[in-house]
């Protein structure tokens, strides 16, 4: 808990009455680091602080509880008692098992966004359209939303209060889809995982493809852009639940891209949603796609478009691209739906 500097000498202000008390409840990084070196030197711990502070702050924005239970999880339940190390990848094996917990923080906040249908909408333009909201205390959904700890107040931007809640909330969303949607003839995962063990993306965007034309063709004209993001994670999510973790996160601007990124067999794969908007925009999508690869060190990536021109069939539609970026050569393969 921090109180801010001159919180001492409003103590003793003949103006008190005015002062608001003013806590940042949240951990910063270096709290988290300190956390974690208390940790080490009482368990005796080996682990990259720099690491896991870095990662915990990202994924929890310092909310307590989620630090709390995210270190606990690595610590009870993913690293081996007779080892005592946290490997990297411990942390996604944890948000992963954090997601599938239930508890009341989850509960409660679950229950209070579908209680309201303003609220509801506001996440909503957030998580899946990237709208961008300036944040407003006055406005009394937002001050509601604060209240239940959903909003927080980014640099005068409304956002949510941090990724844990922003999967949670893109989870429960695509389980809804999931319950009224027969994806069974379409999405059986052993048709997916090739010899090695390793997702076959490729194969997921073609099966994706032919359950859009035959289940969805009909419903294209009224088919809004963030159903359809949604459809596709209510179709991946079976295939890779149990062997795999996929992170998503809207990104703002022109495009309103969605990335989603895929670990599964302790490989990555990054994975684009976006809307067909154009020849020029689609070249500009390539080299991002590829410089986001290039970030990741990978050198294949894949993008899924959603295309509704009229005057081209490209439902089901796969095509491979690349894209120089540096002295690397990056292959996409894009789909069409």
């Amino acid at each position: 808990m921090k109180i801010r500097p001159d919180e001492e000498h409003k103590y003793n202000s003949p103006w008190n009455i005015a002062a608001d008390f003013d806590v940042d409840m949240s951990f910063s990084k270096d709290e988290i680091m300190t956390m974690l070196d208390d940790y080490v030197d009482y368990k005796k711990v080996e682990l990259d602080k720099e690491y896991f502070s870095e990662k915990l702050y990202f994924y929890t924005s310092g909310y307590p509880f989620l630090v709390s239970k995210l270190c606990k999880i690595i610590d009870e339940k993913i690293m081996p008692k007779q080892e005592l190390k946290w490997e990297k990848e411990y942390i996604t094996l944890a948000v992963k098992e954090l997601l599938e917990d239930s508890n009341t923080n989850f509960d409660s906040l679950i229950k209070n966004i579908e209680n309201n249908k303003e609220l509801a909408q506001i996440v909503d333009n957030l998580l899946i359209n990237g709208m961008s909201i300036a944040f407003n205390i006055y406005n009394p959904c937002i001050n509601l939303g604060v209240l239940y700890g959903i909003f927080k107040n980014d640099k005068g931007k409304l956002k949510i209060n941090n990724r844990i809640y922003e999967q949670l909330i893109y989870d429960y969303r695509t389980s809804k889809i999931q319950t009224s949607t027969d994806f069974s003839n379409y999405n059986e995962k052993e048709k997916f995982i090739d010899s090695n063990g390793d997702l076959d993306v490729k194969k997921i965007l073609i099966k994706f493809g032919e359950f859009m034309k035959h289940e969805y063709s009909e419903k294209r004209e009224g088919f809004l852009e963030e159903d359809r993001r949604l459809v596709f994670l209510a179709f991946l999510s079976p295939i890779i639940n149990g062997g795999g973790f996929a992170f998503k996160e809207v990104q703002g601007g022109e495009e309103k891209r969605f990335d989603i990124v895929i670990t599964y067999n302790k490989k990555m794969y990054i994975l684009e949603l976006k809307i067909w908007r154009g020849e020029g925009y689609h070249k500009k999508g390539l080299i991002q796609l590829g410089k986001y690869l290039e970030q990741y060190g990978l050198e294949e990536g894949y993008l899924l478009i959603f295309d509704f021109r009229k005057s081209v069939n490209s439902i089901g539609a796969i095509q491979e691209s690349y894209v120089d970026i540096k002295d690397s050569r990056k292959k996409i393969v894009e789909g069409y739906c």
